[in-house]
């Protein structure tokens, strides 16, 4: 459970969740290939990685709006104005995933190391990210 938090942690400083090493982005939704300092690959090779994160993102913008209606209301009880309260979370569920994004991608890449522990071929620069010859694949 101590690893797991630890990782989790890290991920949401937006640090490399197996070292606490970064930056892990260029810019807010441009990841870099590999963690700076342990060389982990962001993208750990899955053709559907990229699912959890998607995932984890859409929870968090639809947690987000149904927090911001419940606030809505209760701030304006009983006299709720429904027209501009819809605009407003309309306009939050448009800009909740793109701020949520860095946060989705290193948390999902957290649990994916608490499930699935590292391995060489998850590091860059190791022979096994390399592409082999064709005469070598069989």
């Amino acid at each position: 459970m101590g690893r797991a938090l630890r990782l989790m942690g890290r991920a949401l400083a937006l640090r490399c969740p197996n070292c606490g090493g970064g930056p892990l982005f260029r810019h807010w939704i441009r990841p870099l290939p590999h963690c700076p300092r342990c060389h982990l690959l962001l993208d750990r090779g899955e053709p559907d990685h990229f699912l959890g994160s998607f995932t984890l993102n859409f929870v968090a913008a639809e947690l987000l709006v149904v927090a911001g209606t419940g606030v809505g209301i209760v701030l304006t009880w009983p006299e709720v104005p429904w027209g501009r309260l819809t605009l407003a979370l309309i306009g939050l569920m448009a800009v909740a995933p793109v701020f949520f994004y860095p946060w989705s991608k290193t948390l999902w890449l957290a649990v994916d190391l608490v499930f699935r522990p590292l391995t060489y071929k998850d590091l860059a620069g190791h022979g096994e990210n390399l592409p082999r010859p064709p005469e070598e694949t069989g």
